[in-house]
């Protein structure tokens, strides 16, 4: 079989098992093991039902009748209606009532009844919460022992069904091999569960502990970079007290901490959306949005960053476009990516930002001409793992900007890369949908 039939084959199976025992996505692990065994369970009885008929044990084969009706039910309650914990109990309690009036119609202690109830008690425990195990093993242990004592005095209750010793043999033998081969699956199915659950369940707590290490020193660096302005307006301060400042330096100083106090802000906000999203989880509102008139706004902000440091900003935006998105995630994004840029570009060099149709598509560039990214910070650059570094105005950031420009991009059925340029510097491009 080529790798494709295998796959499409592998593929049937796994949708037929969704059929059976229902999505993971929508029912516990609890109601999928009971699916199983309860499907499992249907398919034997009915087997049973002729099969105990053509051997002679006619009564069995009307009490097993009855259970295919009953077990039908139940498993229509369990897989279409979810009542899982009302299902298991009516369930065990039917099977150990079925299985003690068919004692006395198949052999009593010499018959196949002993091993249907051993098997009974063990998917009993693969489909019961915990907290039911002693109701069960005690219901188990009152009935089959009731039994065993009450023939023990009265053997004359029990109806003779075997007339030959083949007939015994050919009670036995299929019982047996049927315990077996459902134990058999049972044990896997519930190992291979176990074993499934337990691996996401490792996966989610690794993930938490990368994510609260890497809040731990994201909220270091925010300590640490948050006393650098306040310090710097606090000796400004201090120094108005104590001496007189002429006009000029006065405005220069006041630039300055204008430009540290709006760089702080923006780290503030950075860092107040991603502690919301933390708390809320993403919620987008993905509407037609004029891309002009989004990131407009965006650059008359960052004009102090550009002016400061003498950088020429050029755009070549298409007023006509525009793309289905949020629009204050978008201009998130290109506030990252425009200070980023103005951010690692030295003095006099250039920021050139663009907009443009690409099939179905929008695409928006901000490329600068900066020193570009170094290779060993690529791999991690929207990730929480990347260390911010010093700009070429030793500005300083925490690293969370692009890591947002990433959870943005992906919530708004986007995409965001980078590329440095041979000419040097870089260009980070963003696309999303246009709006139909």
């Amino acid at each position: 079989m080529s790798t494709t039939g295998t796959r499409n084959l592998l593929q049937r199976v796994k949708t037929l098992s969704h059929f059976i025992v229902g999505d993971p996505q929508q029912f516990t692990l609890e109601n999928r093991i009971f699916n199983a065994i309860c499907a499992i369970a249907l398919i034997i009885i009915a087997i049973n039902v002729p099969y105990n008929y053509i051997t002679g044990l006619t009564v069995t084969s009307f009490i097993f009748s009855i259970l295919v009706l009953a077990f039908a039910g139940i498993y229509y309650l369990s897989r279409y209606r979810k009542m899982v914990n009302l299902c298991i109990a009516i369930s065990v309690i039917m099977i150990n009532v079925a299985f003690a009036i068919n004692y006395f119609y198949s052999g009593g202690i010499e018959g196949a009844s002993l091993l249907s109830f051993t098997l009974a008690f063990f998917l009993t425990m693969l489909i019961s919460p915990a907290r039911q195990y002693y109701w069960w093993i005690g219901l188990n242990l009152f009935t089959v022992l009731g039994l065993i004592i009450y023939e023990y005095y009265h053997p004359h209750a029990i109806q003779p069904v075997y007339k030959t010793r083949e007939d015994i043999f050919a009670d036995m033998t299929p019982t047996y091999i049927i315990n077996v081969v459902v134990i058999f699956v049972g044990t896997i199915y519930l190992k291979n569960a176990y074993t499934k659950e337990k691996k996401q369940g490792e996966e989610k707590t690794r993930s938490l502990e990368i994510m609260n290490t890497e809040k731990s020193k994201l909220f270091s660096l925010i300590s640490h970079d948050l006393r650098n302005p306040l310090a710097s307006i606090q000796s400004y301060l201090q120094l108005m007290r104590e001496i007189e400042i002429d006009p000029q330096n006065k405005i220069q100083i006041e630039t300055e901490l204008l430009y540290v106090v709006n760089s702080t802000q923006e780290m503030l906000y950075n860092i107040l959306v991603w502690s919301k999203t933390q708390m809320d989880g993403l919620n987008v509102n993905l509407v037609p949005v004029d891309v002009a008139a989004a990131i407009l706004p965006i650059l008359k902000i960052n004009k102090m960053a550009v002016a400061k440091k003498k950088i020429s900003l050029d755009t070549n935006i298409d007023a006509s476009i525009k793309v289905m998105a949020d629009i204050n995630m978008l201009q998130l994004i290109v506030r990252n990516l425009v200070g980023n840029a103005a951010k690692f570009t030295p003095a006099g060099g250039s920021i050139f930002i663009t907009t443009s149709r690409k099939g179905d598509k929008c695409l928006i560039e901000v490329k600068d001409s900066g020193a570009g990214i170094d290779a060993s910070r690529q791999v991690d650059m929207f990730s929480l793992k990347v260390r911010s570094t010093f700009g070429t105005d030793n500005e300083k950031g925490i690293g969370l900007g692009l890591f947002l420009c990433k959870e943005y991009t992906n919530a708004q059925q986007g995409q965001i890369w980078f590329e440095n340029n041979k000419q040097g510097g870089s260009s980070f491009y963003l696309e999303l949908p246009l709006a139909n």
